[in-house]
This record gives C-alpha cells, sequence and structure tokens, in this order.
C-alpha cells in the first residue's frame, strides 16, 4: 500500500475531557467506534480511558481524538466535522 490512508489524529483546544466528549457525541454521521477497517467513517477520543480528574489539557495526548475516513463524500464529512467543532 503506497500514499495516504485515511487515518487522522485530530488534537481539540479544548480545557476539559467534556468538550471532547460533546464533540464527539455531536456528530451526527461518524460514530463513535474501538475498530477501523469498515467503510464508514469512525472517531474515537483518546480521553476514553482518561477519568474526569486525570484529564490534563496541557497534555496534548489527552486531547487527541482519532478519525478514521471512509468513503462518504468529503463535503458531507467536512460538514458533520464543522458542526461538531461549532458546539465546543
Amino acid at each position: 500500500m503506497k500514499g495516504a490512508n485515511g487515518l487522522l489524529t485530530l488534537i481539540l483546544k479544548v480545557n476539559t475531557r467534556n468538550e471532547i466528549v460533546k464533540f464527539c457525541e455531536s456528530l451526527q454521521h461518524i460514530m463513535i467506534a474501538v475498530s477501523w477497517g469498515g467503510h464508514e467513517s469512525l472517531v474515537i477520543p483518546k480521553c476514553t480511558g482518561i477519568k474526569n480528574d486525570e484529564f490534563n489539557p496541557r497534555n496534548r495526548e489527552h486531547r487527541y481524538v482519532r478519525l478514521y475516513v471512509g468513503l462518504e463524500e468529503a463535503a458531507y464529512l467536512i460538514d458533520d466535522i464543522s458542526q461538531a467543532l461549532d458546539k465546543i
């Protein structure tokens, strides 16, 4: 396999774990999942395994959101991500 792939890491500029959760839960077409490899776009936040009181916004890794881009139209996904970002 050569070239680019569809697995990305976003680093959200937030101060709380709840903002990341709100972003992920606000996605209407990109589902939260723990497994890659299907045809649909998926997302999982790194903070899933971090308790609220252990979340450190200065730690970039705590703000990671992994995004697997599926076969949907780009505009469809961009619109979904944009509306979710607007909510945080």
